[in-house]
């Protein structure tokens, strides 16, 4: 829907969803289509996967190309904070408000920037927008290069802030969205598999899917994806729900419990995809499993085997989706 629309908008009674997403400015024709594919993808994944409410999605975008894309704008600085002000005009107290920014970013000193058709969007014009939010829990996703620039000026509380990169020092385009979006369209995050995703466990999918990446590819690793959600503006590479970060992250849950539909074992009659999904399925038990041992466990062990469980878990769903899987 529109910001127009969205600023008219009665907020319903009940816990929503609100989310804005924005592709920004792509440089090459490459980057367009990248950007532009990895929105619509998550777009669809919110509401078709993750029962976000398809009038409480904005979608902004460099070039929306029909009608039949959720982008109806451009996703021009203007454009994004009005999206913000109208959310925050029709959002209710305790809904939850999520902000995906992917992008190129630039940073030259202190002066940091995600990049959008005319004059740039920078820290302190996203933190002005969203001061407006006084109650709701809110989430911003920075996937941009140099996004790491973004996490101090964000902080705050009832904040989760993610970024991309570790600092703005790290400039090289990202490939940490990519796996993001993944997380919240696909099965791996959803290690309890009760149909909901927290933006704790897409960030922990993502990270962990970006070093392995750069592992694949025998290349240095020049993104460090990092959130903060405790208001000290440091953010932290390892979150965890019992850690100085993730706690936050780890409550602000997309999905609806127990829907059928979501995180269900896919049918196939091609016997390598069953055989790839119910190895999945033990690796998810061993995890389910070690989750319910967490107290009996020194933490360092836990989060040890965690890691390598997830690992496992990740690298199953890549031969899932080199099959023709899903995951």
């Amino acid at each position: 829907m529109c910001g127009a629309a969205l600023a008219t908008a009665p907020a319903l009674a009940g816990q929503q969803t609100r989310v804005l997403l924005v592709a920004g400015l792509g440089g090459t024709p490459e980057y367009r289509k990248e950007f532009h594919d990895l929105v619509q993808r998550l777009d669809s994944a919110l509401v078709n996967r993750l029962r976000v409410d398809a009038a409480n999605v904005t979608l902004l975008e460099e070039n929306p190309v029909s009608a039949s894309d959720h982008a109806e704008q451009r996703s021009t600085r203007d454009n994004v904070m009005s999206a913000l002000a109208a959310l925050a005009a029709s959002a209710g107290p305790s809904d939850d408000i999520l902000v995906v920014l992917l992008g190129h970013g630039t940073a030259e000193g202190d002066d940091v920037r995600f990049n959008l058709p005319g004059p740039d969007l920078t820290p302190a014009d996203l933190a002005t927008a969203l001061d407006a939010f006084k109650t709701q829990h809110v989430a911003v996703v920075n996937a941009a290069s140099a996004s790491g620039g973004f996490v101090a000026p964000l902080a705050a509380p009832n904040r989760v802030v993610v970024a991309a990169t570790r600092t703005s020092r790290e400039r090289s385009a990202t490939v940490f969205p990519r796996y993001f979006v993944d997380a919240l369209a696909g099965d791996g995050a959803d290690l309890d598999k009760d149909g909901r995703v927290s933006i704790l466990e897409a960030f922990q999918y993502a990270r962990q899917e970006t070093e392995r990446h750069y592992k694949d590819e025998n290349l240095l690793q020049v993104e460090h994806a990092v959130l903060d959600d405790n208001g000290d503006g440091e953010g932290s590479m390892v979150a965890a729900a019992d850690s100085a970060d993730g706690k936050l992250a780890s409550e602000f849950r997309l999905g609806i419990p127990g829907d059928a539909a979501v995180g269900a074992t896919p049918t196939t009659d091609d016997p390598v995809l069953k055989r790839l999904y119910a190895e999945r399925t033990e690796i998810q038990k061993k995890i389910d499993d070690l989750r319910a041992r967490k107290e009996s466990m020194p933490p360092e062990e836990y989060q040890e085997q965690l890691e390598n469980l997830l690992v496992e878990l990740g690298l199953k769903n890549r031969e899932i989706r080199q099959h023709g899987g899903g995951g």
